[in-house]
C-alpha cells in the first residue's frame, strides 16, 4: 500500500466533502441575489410608464371623453410678408396661409375637432364643395380688411391691407355653406365678410360714420381687457345665448364695420355708441349663422369664460346639423 497516495486520496476526499458542504450556502446566496434583483426590477417596472399600446388606448379614451366628434372647419387666410402692400400681395416662398391658434384652442375647449380649410391657390368651386363635405360647421376667423371690390366700392385711403384670394375663397365658402345649411360662426372680419358675401356692405373705416377708430382698436397686448360695452337686442340670437345680459363688456380690434346689412340678417348687438354693429344673425329656422365683431376666442384664452356660450351654441348647432344628415 502506497502511504503517500493513500494520504493524498484521504486529503482529496476531505476537500471534496468540504466543497459539498459549501455548495448549499453558495446556492442560497445566489438565490438571495436573484430574489433581490427581481424585486428591484419589479419596483422599477411599476414606476415606469406603461407600454405604448396601453398609453395610446388611454389617450384614445381621454380624447373620446372630451371630444364631441364634430369636425369644425377653420378657414385660413393669406398673410402678406410685406406689411406695406395693400392692393396686391406678392407671394414668395415664405407666404403663409394660416389659422390663428386661439380659434383652434377655443374649438378644442368646447369639444370640437378643428381642421384647417386653407385658401386655395387655384380658385375652384368644386374643390371648395369637397372641403365642406368634411365638416359639420365652419368658423371664419378675423384678419385683414375686406377688399371693397366685392361690395362694388372704390378703395378708401384709410383702407388697410387686403388679399383678393382670401376674400374670393371665403365668399364662396360662405355661400356654399349657406346653401348646404352648414352652421357658420364669423369673428371680427369673419362677420364682415359674411355680410359682404351675402349682399351687404362695409364702412371701410369707422371714422366715416363719425367714430374714432381708436375707440374700437385696442393694442394686441390689451386684447384680454374689456374695451367697451355692447347692448344686446331683445329677441335676438345673442339674447338667447346670453339670457341674463342686456349689456356685456367686450374687447375690440377693428377699424371696419358693417354698413348695409345683408338681406335676411338682423342686428343682434350695437356698441355703446349706438352706431357700430357688434353682432348679426341670419333669420332662419334651419340655417344658423352668427357673426360677432369682437374676439370671444381671445377672452376665452385669457380665462374669461363669459363668452364660452357662443362656442357652446356653435357646437350644439354643428351637432344638430350632423344628426340631420
Amino acid at each position: 500500500m502506497d502511504t503517500v497516495n493513500s494520504m493524498e486520496g484521504l486529503t482529496n476526499t476531505k476537500i471534496n466533502s468540504h466543497k459539498i458542504r459549501k455548495l448549499p450556502l453558495i446556492i442560497s446566496i445566489a438565490l438571495s441575489f436573484f430574489i433581490l434583483a427581481s424585486l428591484i426590477f419589479s419596483i422599477h417596472t411599476k414606476t415606469q410608464p406603461k407600454d405604448t399600446s396601453i398609453n395610446e388606448e388611454f389617450l384614445k379614451r381621454k380624447l373620446s371623453a372630451n371630444s364631441s366628434g364634430l369636425i369644425i372647419g377653420l378657414t385660413g387666410m393669406r398673410v402678406p410678408t410685406d406689411s406695406n402692400e395693400t392692393i396686391t400681395m406678392t407671394e414668395d416662398p415664405l407666404t403663409p396661409d394660416q389659422v390663428q391658434i386661439h380659434y383652434i384652442e377655443a374649438i378644442e375647449k368646447v369639444g370640437g375637432i378643428p381642421i384647417t380649410l386653407p385658401v386655395l391657390q387655384s380658385f375652384n368651386t368644386e374643390t371648395i364643395r369637397r372641403q365642406l363635405e368634411l365638416v359639420d360647421a365652419v368658423l371664419i376667423q378675423g384678419g385683414l380688411d375686406v377688399d371693397p371690390f366685392f361690395y362694388k366700392e372704390s378703395r378708401h385711403e384709410l383702407l388697410g391691407q387686403t388679399n383678393f384670394q382670401t376674400d374670393q375663397y371665403l365668399i364662396e365658402v360662405i355661400r356654399q355653406a349657406k346653401e348646404k345649411k352648414i352652421p357658420i360662426l364669423g369673428i371680427c372680419r369673419g362677420m364682415q365678410i359674411i355680410n359682404v358675401a351675402l349682399g351687404g356692405t362695409l364702412y371701410q373705416d369707422v371714422s366715416l360714420i363719425g367714430i374714432d377708430a381708436k375707440n374700437h382698436k385696442q393694442e394686441v397686448s390689451e386684447i384680454c381687457e374689456i374695451k367697451h360695452n355692447i347692448k344686446i337686442q331683445k329677441n335676438s340670437l345673442m339674447a338667447k345665448i346670453f339670457p341674463a345680459n342686456e349689456t356685456i363688456g367686450v374687447n375690440s380690434l377693428h377699424h371696419q364695420s358693417v354698413n348695409r346689412l345683408a338681406e335676411g340678417f338682423e342686428v343682434d348687438a350695437y356698441a355703446d355708441d349706438g352706431k357700430i354693429v357688434e353682432a348679426i344673425h341670419y333669420k332662419s329656422e334651419d340655417q344658423w349663422i352668427l357673426g360677432v365683431q369682437f374676439h370671444p376666442e381671445q377672452l376665452l384664452r385669457c380665462g374669461n369664460n363669459d363668452f364660452k356660450p357662443i362656442f357652446d351654441e356653435f357646437i350644439a348647432q354643428a351637432k344638430k346639423k350632423k344628426n340631420s344628415k
